[in-house]
């Protein structure tokens, strides 16, 4: 029996970090001092997207759906304590010199994870 293919998931987070990157240096060129900020926001969501994709697209066939369901568990997991553990770092650590366009730079990015696969899927 073959293997299922893999979703794109390589092209999304592909578009997430060009996003991260576009709108890092929209912001810095419209808001002074606050690219840095923004490219923070963007990491924060795109590395815990990363890591989930890695963890839950290792193994892959229907024989083994049981651990795949328990990858899927764990990816989330790591996804969400990640995303939390990177928010505090960044706050406590980093100091963001505009908190403002970190949000806004991590929202955007979650957006683009959201309405990529429907836009891939409209291009076909």
């Amino acid at each position: 029996m073959a293997d299922l293919p893999l979703p794109p998931y390589k092209k999304l987070l592909l578009l997430q970090l060009l996003t991260a990157l576009v709108l890092a240096l929209l912001l810095e060129v419209s808001w002074k001092g606050s690219g840095l900020s923004a490219l923070w926001g963007g990491m924060i969501a795109l590395l815990p997207q990363a890591v989930f994709a890695y963890v839950m697209f290792r193994h892959r066939g229907a024989r083994r759906i049981g651990k795949a369901v328990q990858q899927m568990f764990m990816a989330e997991l790591l996804k969400f304590g990640l995303t939390v553990v990177l928010f505090v770092l960044v706050f406590v650590a980093v100091q963001p010199s505009n908190p403002i366009s970190l949000l806004i730079a991590y929202s955007v990015v979650l957006m683009a994870h959201w309405l990529a696969p429907w836009l891939m899927q409209s291009r076909r």
